[in-house]
């Protein structure tokens, strides 16, 4: 795989408790991703969609262009995932999957470029690239310091845990204002990847940076420009 077609796999990542759909502020921003390949600035929206939610992610420049969907219900539970769509172009780039969680047969159905088909617990909460970071902002807010997430490996379909811990906090400035920011990093067994999550408390624990780094690579997904809260 070419280092920029991994960097876009990394983009799409990047971007049991008693729930409510009120307990995450809506929003919609400006994100910039950073990697020695590329930059792209795009538009990531968290909404009310119907009885459902949606977070979304739209980027364009002359090279690509790319969406990333998540649609999702908030139960008592935690989240229900219910389908996760990704386009990118162009063509050398092109990549088009569609993701269908199929709660009464247990199973989740991969289309597209990766076509896949794997079973899943349907009483544990599974997450996607995007909604995972719904989660994430849930369990901040109930004073969680660490958890794990059950996340769907886009490629092969299986189902593997991530562990979150706070690891401190520390000032974080954006449009000449300082926040309170958490650091959360997560890592999983066996793994040499780590991304580490500023989030500031006083936006309701929103994304000011996200930085995804390895042996020898680093990318960073940071907050440009908020649109709309609340």
């Amino acid at each position: 795989m070419s280092i920029m077609k991994s960097n876009f796999l990394i983009l799409i990542f990047l971007v049991s408790f008693s729930l409510t759909g009120d307990d995450v502020t809506e929003y919609k921003a400006k994100y910039q991703f950073d990697s020695d390949e590329i930059s792209i600035t795009g538009i990531r929206e968290f909404r009310k969609t119907n009885d459902a939610y949606e977070l979304k992610f739209k980027a364009s420049n002359f090279i690509v262009s790319m969406f990333f969907s998540s649609v999702f219900e908030i139960e008592d539970t935690g989240i229900k995932s219910l389908k996760y769509d990704i386009n990118i172009k162009p063509k050398f780039l092109k990549r088009d999957q569609s993701i269908d969680f199929n709660y009464q047969n247990q199973e989740v159905i991969s289309s597209g470029k990766n076509t896949w088909k794997s079973k899943f617990n349907s009483n544990e909460v599974t997450v996607d690239p995007l909604n995972a970071q719904i989660m994430i902002r849930k369990n901040l807010k109930h004073s969680l310091n660490s958890f794990s997430l059950n996340l769907i490996n886009m490629q092969k379909g299986n189902i593997e845990k991530y562990n979150y811990v706070v690891t401190g906090k520390s000032a974080c400035e954006f449009n000449e204002i300082d926040y309170n920011c958490i650091i959360l990093e997560r890592v999983r067994d066996g793994s040499n990847r780590k991304t580490t999550y500023y989030l500031a408390e006083e936006l309701d624990f929103m994304f000011l940076k996200i930085t995804d780094e390895g042996d020898d690579w680093k990318n960073t997904l940071e907050l440009k420009e908020i649109l709309s809260f609340g």
